[in-house]
């Protein structure tokens, strides 16, 4: 349906609220400590901006950012109810350009066969520049506030995966811009990106720049400087074999040559050459990549005026609250928005349903969790995430509200003509475009709650739902692991979520204790191992199934190594272990596990059968199989 979405926010009808402690307040609360403004990248958009010096290492911003689960996309999205071909995977998800992967997160959870995570904030605000890179991101942690189908009407309605940090790489100055790194293939695999330079562009760009200088010098470096790398200290103008016109024209060749390359883009301009090859490219742009805060108070937006907290609205999980006075009518928090032409791209359909022929609305089971932060109009198609940093916290209350929504006014990040076009427009824009504004309809007070109204709409079906909502006994239920977990307490955001059994001393059940005491139908075990250690390739199909046995080793716990379903053979308690090469505490036992795993060599298929003793606790976890999380609730 083509159809002009101006309105779309004059009537909110989806549940905006997610959850996690209170942040801690670490720094001067007067002072912006981030900026959302134009970037200094050419044709890049928006981009984010230190308000403040960031020592190495340190948080950047109040707390981190949540991740969401999409599942099933291609599926959920194909004409007919099974897999979607590669021409039927033509639909509109502008995320794909923002989404990572769970295990660039650190999650082990698998909620589908197909996952993809998005995270806002800096997993989708911050600009790629592999020769600036100052900014590190880490793992989410999992934590639902104990918000679940046991005890709460909100459960099913907010992400587990939240405070997703980013920390300074390396010293950050205010007003510089902010970059991340979204990796080489990112740009390698898009099309429209084939000149970007990526990190090892830059590299070959260096070695090209030094070997420039040293042709500058005639290749003949005096004898008298010594080894030959001290040719550089000698790098001036008059030292140099051809004059300033013959240099000038020469760079211009080089860097006009018709076959354009990805390191070519790296070089950079004729006048900073010197400096490059003395100092690196990075020291050459890093000063382009600098705002003044004069710059980023008169055209950017602060971001740093809410933090996430535990929200006072009931079974709302967390909120959003005031980090320093705001006066009526201010800035409470910029909201760029992705645009989704099409909200029905959201829904999770019955697989067991409509085999043949086109899905229909019948079949919808649920819609993916990221929907629940989305703004929409019930009469539009159209649907708006908003992706700064804290704003998927603001809740509702109709008659409590102190902010309220609008569109933005007078900033580049904005294309008011978006607001007149139709869908078929939309649709064919893949990049973000939009921005709306949280402002104060109230003076709101400093650790005040941010809310807004989401309308009448939205209040009646919530109120229909806690009316109609019954809680689960956990005893008797199968679809959720969520009461038996809890988060880690591990610091700078390299968290992840540990079963609660880690913290006690009760062991991990094997698969004949299992026979009398199972684990919830939904429950899978995982291990993490690499089998690869000690197996090499196989010259043929082998005959029988190949049987190794070892030792569990720190190598098993290696970047790269994956997680592997297994049965719990064994237990033994480590008072009855003598180890000398524990680096920390893994629990009071050790466990045998048994992995059957199908292997792909060649153009053959095999198994092998793998027994791997001494595996510590904290390498086996226990999660949810796909599909039974409470994101699948209705």
């Amino acid at each position: 349906m083509a159809f002009v979405f101006r309105s779309v926010i004059s009537a909110i009808s989806i549940s905006y609220a997610t959850a996690s402690s209170n942040a801690e307040l670490n720094h001067d609360p007067t002072k912006c400590m981030l900026y959302l403004a134009p970037s200094t990248i050419p044709n890049a958009g928006l981009g984010y901006f230190a308000g403040r010096d960031y020592r190495t290492g340190e948080r950047i911003g109040r707390w981190g950012d949540p991740a969401f689960a999409s599942v099933d996309l291609n599926w959920n999205n194909s004409v007919n109810g099974t897999r979607a071909s590669k021409a039927q995977r033509d639909y509109h998800w502008p995320l794909t350009n923002y989404d990572w992967s769970s295990k660039s997160l650190g999650i082990v959870e698998e909620e589908g066969n197909q996952d993809s995570m998005t995270v806002v904030g800096f997993g989708a605000m911050p600009n790629c520049h592999f020769s600036l890179l100052n900014v590190a991101e880490h793992s989410v942690s999992y934590d639902l506030l104990n918000l679940n189908r046991y005890n709460s009407p909100g459960s099913g309605a907010i992400t587990p995966f939240v405070n997703r940090t980013s920390t300074a790489k390396k010293d950050i100055y205010a007003g510089s811009e902010l970059f991340v790194s979204y990796g080489s293939n990112w740009f390698k695999n898009r099309a429209n990106y084939a000149t970007v330079p990526v990190k090892e562009s830059y590299e070959k760009a260096q070695k090209f720049l030094e070997r420039y200088g040293l042709m500058l010098m005639g290749n003949r470096p005096d004898r008298s400087w010594g080894a030959r790398d001290d040719w550089k200290q000698h790098l001036s103008q008059e030292n140099m074999d051809k004059d300033e016109e013959a240099q000038h024209d020469l760079w211009e060749l080089i860097k006009s040559f018709p076959y354009v390359s990805r390191a070519r883009e790296a070089l950079p301009d004729r006048d900073g050459i010197i400096q490059a090859i003395h100092e690196g490219i990075s020291s050459v742009v890093v000063k382009n990549s600098m705002r003044s805060i004069e710059y980023l108070e008169q055209n950017g937006r602060c971001i740093d005026n809410i933090v996430p907290g535990n929200s006072t609205i009931p079974h709302a999980g967390r909120g959003a609250f005031a980090t320093r006075f705001i006066l009526k009518g201010g800035l409470v928090a910029p909201a760029p928005v992705i645009h989704f032409a099409d909200k029905s791209t959201l829904n999770i359909y019955n697989e067991t349903r409509n085999k043949k022929g086109k899905k229909t609305e019948d079949d919808v089971l649920t819609t993916q969790l990221i929907r629940n932060y989305m703004f929409g109009h019930p009469n539009s198609s159209v649907v708006l995430l908003p992706y700064s940093s804290h704003v998927a916290y603001i809740n509702h209350d109709s008659t409590k509200f102190n902010a309220k929504l609008q569109w933005a006014t007078n900033f580049s990040g904005h294309n008011e003509d978006w607001l007149y076009k139709d869908t078929v427009f939309l649709e064919q824009q893949w990049r973000a475009g939009l921005m709306l504004e949280f402002i104060a309809t109230r003076d709101i007070n400093e650790g005040e709650e941010i809310l807004i109204d989401y309308g009448e709409r939205w209040q009646q079906a919530w109120d229909e739902h806690v009316k109609s909502w019954t809680p689960v006994d956990p005893s008797k239920d199968y679809n959720n692991y969520t009461h038996l977990t809890k988060p880690s307490t591990e610091s700078a955001g390299n968290t992840t979520y540990r079963r609660a059994e880690l913290y006690t001393l009760e062991p991990l059940r094997t698969t004949e204790e299992q026979k009398l005491n199972p684990y919830p139908k939904n429950v899978a075990i995982r291990c993490h191992v690499d089998l690869d250690i000690g197996i090499g390739n196989y010259t043929h199909k082998p005959i029988t199934t190949p049987f190794y046995r070892r030792k569990w080793v720190k190598d098993d716990e290696k970047e790269g190594s994956k997680r592997y379903g297994c049965k719990i053979t064994g237990r033994k308690s480590k008072r009855h272990i003598i180890t000398f090469d524990d680096e920390k505490d893994n629990g009071p036992f050790e466990y045998n596990v048994n992995i059957i795993r199908v292997k792909k060599q060649s153009s053959f298929f095999f198994q092998e059968n793998h027994v791997i003793t001494r595996v510590p606790a904290d390498a086996i976890d226990l999660i949810n199989e796909k599909y039974t999380s409470d994101m699948f609730l209705k």
